[in-house]
């Protein structure tokens, strides 16, 4: 099916890529989007190797990556983060699947990392979008968009690959793909299958090897049937598991690559979704109409010997973790398709979020321990065999709202935008602590805790696009993000005082940008720079008493530049690829917090002054099949990890 690559390459010439993009909720050229979107096609992932978000986050101007465990490893967009982890509500940066929003309220149960093998694109926008994306978008937006069946060939593929660390185990991949019209310009069904092995590193001495294998299963299928050239139903499924057989993290009291933990501390990951989608094409507009379910699990288990086996009378500890979540999302939307002085897009959306998390913390004899604290009596009432502490908490999220945008031409070369979004976002949690956790914090046998929250609120978006001919283009943007609210469900303690939750948090962006075609389409330009301003901050914040809770707090400040760039080179086959970001992302408020306070100045989490990263490529397009050779340079600066936290992450560079 792909014996036309080389014919193909003879009879185009050497010019940039030319990608249709849906960042702005229509079909239509990245030149004519006046917005900070990369888009990076399945082509450009396949030829750079790409298997998840850690191949080519660094690819896109203004984006960290910053890696943690398999399916919570998160994005952050402009600095727009409290912490480089998991936040405490929902998160900053918003997560989609063929446009159908994975971000649930509420502290995330997995951030889901696509495999990108049989990808169509994978579109990023910079900077807050809720006005088209809804929440969850305050940094910004990625959106997976899988390859649909297509009804008019047969088609397959398939990938082989084997990764090695010297010193350390082998990994390897197998994919493959399939697409069979089932009637001919009408019905086809489309199937991919993925198996992905990641070596081990780090040896725990505790177990005595390498531990921290990895395990990606991905599952994909899509159904398109055409019953007449105005109508398109499109079903997909994705599923993805991700295993890890033990946190890889290691020790700085120890060599590098090592850890000391007496048990393996593995996690799983997984998620599942089914889309249905109609598309229909009026004469003057095209309708979309799209409902989808998705869930996700996680099952975790930590050691927790190094912060409570001492305190709990030096036995080893264990916490176990499983999350599970269940949303609905529905979207309906109309577009105007006629290319004309005035464009128009209505819609409305409803997203719905079910999710429960248990916690369970074991320690060997526990029992002894805390009969000698409260005495024999208590101890049937304060501990389930070795657990101490087996809490469950429940969270119920809902988001409604109707959006819209217009665009009208105000003289040749001129278009001014304007769009909205109404909304109202509501959550409630509930929790329940029984036994010792509870009885040591409030002299209770069971701590029960509910909270809800709930906001309703519009949020505008203007743009001005300049489009002097069809190879420059210049934009100014006025945007607004927001996302869920988030109530506390963290045990009382009178000594710590803890807010009932927080609301959205308040963010306006300004930016200026340019996108500039030059040389017959050889070289692609792209600048832009920004300013946002960010007040009532949600941010995840430490108690004395080890325990995390959600509060608005302060203000902050995220002001710098982007600048990428494409040359397709006068050699054959040879092209490079460059994108660096600064960004200033720091507190312009003091923080004042129940752990103390943070200062003005401070610099935001998971947000570097500096990043660069090239691509150096030569496809040797006269040989069969093109073999490609390339060479990827990243840097990325260092930031902490939490909000006035200490530990920093990054200063490092990586080559490929």
């Amino acid at each position: 099916p792909h014996m036309n690559n080389r014919a193909a390459a003879k009879e185009q010439p050497d010019t940039l890529e030319s990608i249709t993009v849906s960042a702005e909720r229509r079909q239509q050229s990245t030149h004519d989007v006046a917005n900070s979107v990369t888009v990076l096609s399945g082509k450009f992932l396949q030829k750079i190797n790409a298997q998840s978000y850690s191949d080519y986050i660094a690819q896109i101007p203004g984006a960290t990556f910053n890696q943690s465990l398999p399916g919570l490893s998160t994005i952050t967009f402009r600095g727009i983060a409290t912490t480089a982890g998991i936040d405490q509500g929902q998160g900053t940066t918003g997560y989609f699947l063929n446009d159908i929003p994975l971000s649930e309220p509420g502290f995330a149960i997995a951030v889901p990392d696509i495999d990108t093998f049989d990808v169509a694109r994978v579109e990023a926008l910079r900077g807050p979008q809720s006005t088209l994306f809804g929440s969850a978008t305050l940094g910004g937006p990625i959106d997976y968009i899988p390859n649909q069946a297509d009804t008019s060939k047969i088609d397959a593929a398939a990938q082989s690959s084997i990764v090695g660390m010297p010193g350390h185990e082998v990994g390897y991949g197998e994919k493959g793909m399939f697409n069979i019209p089932i009637i001919k310009g009408k019905l086809a069904v489309r199937g991919v299958l993925g198996y992905r092995q990641d070596p081990g590193y780090i040896t725990n001495l505790g177990i005595g090897r390498n531990t921290n294998t990895g395990y990606t299963r991905n599952a994909r299928a899509s159904v398109v049937y055409t019953p007449t050239d105005a109508d398109k139903i499109a079903y997909t499924y994705i599923a993805q598991s991700s295993d890890i057989s033990d946190d890889p993290y290691s020790l700085a009291a120890l060599p590098d690559y090592q850890k000391q933990r007496h048990i393996e501390e593995p996690l799983r990951t997984q998620i599942q979704m089914h889309e249905l989608r109609y598309d229909h094409d009026f004469s003057f507009a095209t309708l979309s109409a799209m409902g989808a379910f998705t869930r996700k699990g996680k099952n975790a288990t930590t050691d927790y010997t190094p912060y409570y086996g001492d305190t709990m009378g030096g036995g080893n500890t264990t916490l176990n973790e499983t999350g599970d979540s269940k949303s609905m999302y529905y979207e309906l939307r109309l577009a105007s398709s006629k290319h004309s002085r005035f464009n128009w897009l209505i819609g409305a959306a409803y997203y719905e979020t079910w999710k429960r998390i248990e916690d369970n913390v074991m320690t060997d004899n526990v029992q002894s321990f805390i009969s000698g604290l409260y005495g024999a009596s208590l101890v049937p009432q304060l501990t389930q065999g070795d657990s101490w502490y087996w809490g469950t908490a429940n969270y119920d999220g809902t988001e409604k709202s109707i959006f819209g945008e217009a665009s009208y031409e105000i003289f040749k070369g001129l278009t001014l935008t304007g769009g909205a979004r109404v909304f109202n976002a509501s959550e409630k949690t509930s929790s329940e602590t029984p036994g010792y956790l509870a009885y040591s914090s409030n002299g209770s046998l069971l701590n029960r805790t509910a909270s809800s929250t709930s906001q309703t609120s519009a949020l505008p978006k203007v743009a001005l696009r300049y489009e002097p001919n069809k190879q420059m283009m210049f934009y100014f943007l006025f945007s607004e993000g927001y996302r869920f609210g988030t109530p506390n469900s963290t045990i009382y303690n009178a000594a710590y005082p803890t807010p009932r939750g927080t609301r959205s948090d308040t963010l306006k962006n300004y930016e200026v940008g340019a996108r500039l075609n030059l040389f017959h389409h050889h070289l692609l330009i792209e600048p832009t720079l920004y300013w946002i301003d960010w007040s009532n901050m949600q941010a995840r914040l430490l108690r004395p008493d080890g325990l995390t809770y959600g509060a608005n707090v302060g203000a902050s400040v995220s002001r710098g530049a982007e600048l990428s760039a494409t040359w397709i080179t006068p050699i054959k086959g040879l092209q490079l690829r460059i994108n660096g970001t600064y960004d200033d992302a720091h507190t312009t408020q003091s923080v004042s917090t129940s752990g103390g306070v943070i200062p003005s100045g401070s610099q935001l989490a998971s947000s570097p002054k500096w990043q660069f990263s090239e691509i150096l490529s030569y496809a040797a397009v006269d040989l069969p099949h093109e073999p490609t050779l390339s060479v990827i340079h990243h840097y990325r600066g260092s930031a902490p990890g939490l909000l006035g936290n200490s530990m920093r992450i990054g200063n490092y560079n990586t080559v490929d």
